[in-house]
């Protein structure tokens, strides 16, 4: 079996994995309602590990660093066992699902060993299962799950259910691909201009203080737990209304939504210097667009906010930050780090603070005689506060992760609410300081 270098992010993600005792778990999960055909969506399941070599690939060590080795389709089975939950009372039932999902969550992968993915069925009922796939999120993101994988997965499972092969062509590029062309990009001409670029960007710049809300030091454990999360739908109008203004302003939604957290970021620490990130994709080119993989960039973002400045005027600070980043968005963030200088030992990570919007529909498998809800469960962050902004059909929800020794939840429940009460404001026609 051939061996290849991992990516920056890659190599970022196992480092922390193996230092830290960091997990970097990746689990979906639905509740699948009708007539499940179980032998039928384990089929389905081991064909999609069959077609993408980054869900049977493992990373051995090899000369004390890291190296991705694809794992023959022959040689990489996919397990999926079944437990019957059926026959206990449905409180109970329901309870026992939990831990089961908890329990996987917390499972480790042995990356050098793998498998890096895994699956089980939980049977509550004659016609009610929840099919829980798992992960290590070193080989998928969102795109991987929600517009290819899923995707894929219907089609392959309504094929096996009228007795036909799979309808789908084989995969034109691997993720390896991907991880030849960002090696050689790093050597060429444009990726000096585009590190020239964030040398100058990012000069002199220091990670965001605590907000006031965070708890006192001394009441924090000494080792961080699991995250919390905290949901927030905007009033339709409001959503309606932040658009509109986008577009006069010359704006995204992304940029106003970004722009109300920087002036709260702002009002909670009293910086004028405001760094966060964003997570970005490399899947602009289209031999990539399909590829199952990790394929993120995470994209600092700084603001100065000028000295009493209204929404508007931030937000036109806001657009120029965010523009520049897009423009200049394919170095890695890990080669930033290394190159820049910007983590030290012992210091605090240089962007600690995450906003981001994401754009793919999180759109369940339609599987044939199936309805399928997806169970949300607290996802990892490494950041002290992680905030997803997510559009469903025209409306909008954000998502607020967070350290809970370090925010609690009255505290993240009161920047959502904030939050919210900024961009009502700022959507008036009075013009309102920051």
């Amino acid at each position: 079996m051939a061996e290849f270098q991992l990516t920056h992010a890659q190599q970022g993600m196992w480092f922390l994995e193996r230092f830290s005792g960091t997990s970097f778990v990746d689990p979906m999960t639905f509740r699948l309602v009708g007539d499940l055909d179980a032998d039928a969506l384990r089929w389905s399941l081991r064909e999609l590990v069959g077609r993408h070599e980054a869900l049977r690939t493992r990373f051995p060590v090899t000369g004390g660093r890291p190296a991705q080795e694809v794992v023959p389709a022959d040689r990489a089975g996919l397990a999926v066992p079944l437990t019957d939950l059926s026959e206990l009372p449905p409180e109970e039932r329901e309870s026992e699902l939990e831990r089961l999902l908890r329990e996987d969550q917390d499972a480790r992968f042995d990356l050098a060993r793998g498998p890096v993915v895994r699956a089980a069925l939980h049977r509550l009922g004659p016609r009610e299962h929840v099919v829980r796939i798992t992960t290590h999120h070193i080989v998928s993101d969102a795109v991987s799950w929600w517009s290819v994988l899923f995707r894929e997965l219907e089609r392959l499972y309504a094929a096996r259910l009228a007795g036909r092969p799979s309808p789908l062509e084989p995969v034109t590029t691997q993720y390896a691909a991907f991880v030849r062309w960002q090696r050689e990009w790093l050597e060429s001409p444009a990726a000096t201009r585009e590190l020239a670029y964030w040398r100058r960007e990012l000069e002199g710049v220091t990670p965001l203080p605590e907000l006031a809300l965070a708890r006192p030091r001394e009441d924090r454990p000494a080792r961080r737990g699991p995250v919390a999360t905290r949901w927030l739908t905007f009033p339709q109008p409001l959503y309606d209304g932040l658009r509109e203004f986008a577009a006069r302003e010359r704006a995204t939604p992304y940029m106003v939504l970004l722009t109300a957290f920087t002036s709260l970021l702002h009002r909670h620490t009293g910086a004028h210097d405001i760094l966060v990130g964003t997570r970005a994709g490399f899947r602009g080119r289209p031999e990539f667009e399909h590829t199952v993989g990790f394929l993120v960039n995470l994209l600092p973002l700084r603001t100065r906010v000028p000295e009493n400045a209204d929404f508007r005027s931030l937000l036109h600070a806001v657009r120029r930050s965010t523009l520049g980043a897009y423009v200049h968005r394919t170095v890695p963030f890990e080669r930033l780090v290394a190159d820049l200088g910007l983590q030290r030992r012992g210091s605090r990570p240089v962007v600690n603070v995450c906003v981001s919007f994401q754009s793919t529909p999180e759109v369940p498998p339609a599987l044939d005689g199936l309805e399928a809800t997806l169970i949300n469960h607290d996802p990892f962050s490494a950041f002290d506060l992680d905030l997803g902004f997510y559009e469903d059909d025209g409306s909008l929800r954000a998502l607020l992760t967070h350290d809970p020794a370090q925010y609690d939840d009255e505290a993240a429940q009161s920047l959502l609410d904030d939050l919210q009460q900024v961009l009502t404001s700022a959507l008036h026609p009075i013009a309102t300081k920051v």
